[in-house]
């Protein structure tokens, strides 16, 4: 069942006339939920000033996710636990010129370097309020799903959620046309200030991988965790193997077919 958000955003009365020598400086937290086999939602925080932003998962707890796998052959059902725990949150970094992201795949962190990002929007006529803001509609296709974001030019930074960009004011709200993917603010807060800075250790960004380095690890990973549960089947078991093109393994969000 689909779930429905809803929010309040709170704010400081913002001037579109913001003055030279002040910095916008802004806070808002988020819902990120994706919908496959069941409602999975989690917490974030974008930060931002007029150059970078920082968009960094919060509220984690040491919980543990069940995930069961068959053998095909036999039907026997093995589970294992993936740790998620607050040493390693998601996040991801843009400062205009740059965008990085970290990702949590079997409790290993994978800092990338994304070079390829382009945003071609498409802007609509429609417009709609969230909350107090202004919002216009504007669509676009990436990596094989359709969006459609909703952004206030009442904050005239080219900011949003996960790694939405490139919009002429913030986006506020974004989902794509499968409902497999939604984002909606639920609380703001904006300043003007003379020095916001968004602070990020950036040494990390040395050994960040590339998309391609980062896909190839991903599926590395994977047959590392089939090989663990592989090694804990009964004698006389076919061991598990990891089909990359199958056709019924689980969605991504994001679908490389061109990387």
């Amino acid at each position: 069942m689909k779930k429905i958000i809803t929010f309040i955003l709170t704010s400081i009365v913002i001037n579109t006339n913001y003055a030279q020598e002040l910095t916008i400086c802004g806070e808002i937290e988020y819902v990120q939920s994706t919908h496959f086999s069941r409602d999975f939602s989690r917490d974030f925080t974008l930060k931002f000033n007029n150059s970078n932003s920082i968009y960094k998962e919060t509220n984690i707890t040491n919980k543990k996710e069940e995930i069961e796998q068959t053998n095909k052959d036999e039907g026997q059902q093995l589970s294992r636990e993936i740790p998620r725990n607050n040493l390693n949150p998601e996040f991801f970094y843009n400062d205009r010129n740059s965008f990085y992201f970290m990702e949590v795949w079997f409790d290993k962190e994978l800092l990338v370097k994304e070079d390829s990002l382009t945003w071609k929007w498409n802007l609509k006529d429609e417009v709609k309020k969230i909350g107090k803001f202004n919002c216009q509609k504007a669509t676009i296709e990436f990596r094989g799903r359709e969006y459609t974001a909703w952004f206030t030019e009442e904050i005239p930074v080219p900011f949003g959620p996960w790694k939405f960009q490139g919009l002429s004011g913030l986006i506020l709200e974004v989902y794509d046309n499968d409902n497999i993917f939604h984002i909606v603010a639920k609380n703001l807060k904006i300043e003007k200030q003379t020095v916001c800075n968004i602070k990020v250790d950036k040494s990390k960004f040395e050994s960040a991988l590339t998309i391609k380095q980062y896909l190839k690890k991903k599926v590395e990973l994977i047959k590392e965790d089939f090989a663990k549960l592989s090694s804990r089947l009964p004698k006389g078991y076919d061991a598990l193997v990891y089909d990359e093109d199958c056709d019924d393994c689980r969605e991504e969000v994001e679908l490389f077919k061109n990387e």
